[in-house]
């Protein structure tokens, strides 16, 4: 089949198959710069504190030795005083010995703070490997964190191999007890039309996939030039999120730019570079965004509370308290997010552990919701500060090898929620595929489950399995 065909079935009175192409109907200039170009087989990285220490790395695999002085440079004292620097030197060179030369073959996942890359050795074995550093953001931005390992960049299992499309959709639904799946395309009028989908205009709990709608209100900020992208957003203890992320590697007072902060957010699903930029934003200018988004029922994520807010909801008040705020009004809600819940600051206890509102007490949006959205954030004009953002923050992770070099443009989110012993009770995916000249295509999967137990028999990884064939089948044309 022609890779630039899809079929799409429409059932009226008879089954009819046509094909639906996902070309434009205009053929100018190209309007999608990759984000990471390729030029001469090298992958280029941005100028920024992990790209840095990565092409670093990459220029140590390429030369014979690396010094002394030169770790000591480059690696932190945290990770020095754990690793010396003698077996640092060691570890480079045996990672040099097995991938020598190495360069990038795809970059999953790049913000200012942590970098995730497939690596192949340029010799006659072509071992591959995941690449994956972290670093400080101030400073001098040393390396904190440093690891490879072997791995063939496959992670469909072989039952999953050749599956048709119908049949991956089909075993995504049996993989969690509550299941919506989306595969658009958006057209020339920003909206998304559906390929194939199952319960797609169901509400789920999103996790951290509602992250991208405060992208959104942060676009809509840099538009009417109320925000910059390099502004400064303090690290400030009363937006520290309890759980760790790469922000907590930093002192208090420390301070990011407003784009750094955003593609930390996405890229990382960095809790406290989101509630930074939820707070830097505003919740009113976030919630007109949502009424602008193209959700089919605004009120539901609207007031959008912050992570902390949303964690203080399920530990810090009564079920009862907790619940009757969930089923309010928009109105009520407000006032008891201003009287009840700011006042708390950050969660630093669990007095109560609310786990049923993990499904049906978060932020929650159907995967059609979730396309609307991405079809929203690409209507903003090519170089502007907005498009400029949306962009690095929603192409900063693809999640999955073997998907960025199919593209010209991936953006990724995804979320989940954990209710201690019980697992995973929220999981979802969302991308945007696009090419120049084509229509972009979405791809939104949505998993809960009220008791959790979607991690049971490594379901997270079936999840992905799928998933990984369906993005496969896609990049194919189907």
């Amino acid at each position: 089949m022609n890779p630039h065909v899809l079929m799409v079935c429409l059932l009226l009175f008879t089954n009819v198959c046509a094909a639906q192409l996902i070309f434009r109907n205009d053929f100018g200039p190209p309007d999608i710069d990759p984000l990471f170009p390729e030029i001469g087989g090298v992958i280029q990285l941005p100028d920024e504190p992990a790209a840095n220490q990565l092409q670093w790395i990459l220029d140590q695999l390429a030369a014979n030795d690396t010094s002394i002085q030169d770790i000591n440079d480059h690696f932190s004292d945290n990770w020095l005083a754990g690793i010396d620097a003698n077996a640092t030197r060691n570890f480079i060179q045996a990672v040099r010995n097995d991938y020598p030369n190495a360069k990038i073959i795809d970059l999953t996942g790049l913000t200012s703070m942590e970098a995730n890359v497939l690596i192949q050795g340029q010799d006659n074995q072509a071992n591959t490997a995941i690449l994956s550093l972290s670093t400080y953001y101030s400073g001098t931005a040393k390396i904190n964190s440093f690891g490879v390992n072997f791995h063939n960049g496959n992670l469909q299992y072989p039952e999953d191999m050749n599956l048709t499309l119908s049949q991956a959709i089909d075993k995504f639904a049996t993989l969690s007890i509550d299941s919506g799946l989306l595969i658009a395309y958006i057209n020339d009028n920003d909206e998304c039309e559906i390929i194939d989908e199952n319960n797609a205009s169901l509400l789920k709990a999103t996790g951290s996939l509602f992250k991208p709608w405060i992208l959104g209100g942060f676009a809509k900020k840099l538009d009417d030039m109320s925000m910059s992208l390099n502004q400064n957003i303090e690290y400030v203890v009363s937006e520290r999120v309890f759980n760790t992320s790469p922000v907590h590697l930093e002192p208090f007072g420390t301070m990011f730019k407003a784009i750094d902060v955003a593609t930390l957010m996405l890229g990382n699903s960095d809790n406290t570079a989101t509630d930074l930029l939820h707070e830097e934003v505003g919740r009113a200018t976030i919630d007109q965004y949502i009424s602008e988004s193209g959700v089919s029922d605004p009120d539901v994520l609207s007031p959008l509370l912050s992570v902390n807010e949303q964690f203080h909801v399920f530990f810090s008040f009564p079920l009862l308290t907790a619940e009757t705020f969930v089923n309010d009004s928009e109105a009520n809600q407000l006032d008891f997010i201003n009287d009840q819940i700011v006042p708390l600051g950050p969660v630093s206890s669990f007095p109560h552990n609310n786990v049923s509102l993990l499904t049906q007490g978060s932020w929650r949006a159907s995967p059609m919701d979730v396309c609307a959205n991405m079809a929203k954030l690409r209507t903003y004009p090519k170089n502007s500060d907005a498009s400029i953002a949306i962009n690095r923050a929603y192409g900063a992770q693809a999640a999955q090898f073997r998907v960025r070099p199919e593209w010209d443009r991936v953006w990724y989110k995804g979320g989940s929620l954990i209710g201690g012993g019980s697992g995973y009770h929220v999981l979802t995916h969302a991308w945007l595929l696009e090419n120049n000249g084509q229509w972009p295509i979405v791809l939104v999967a949505m998993a809960n489950n009220d008791n959790g137990g979607i991690d049971a028999d490594l379901g997270i990884f079936k999840i992905q399995s799928v998933l990984s064939r369906i993005l496969e089948l896609l990049a194919e044309g189907i």
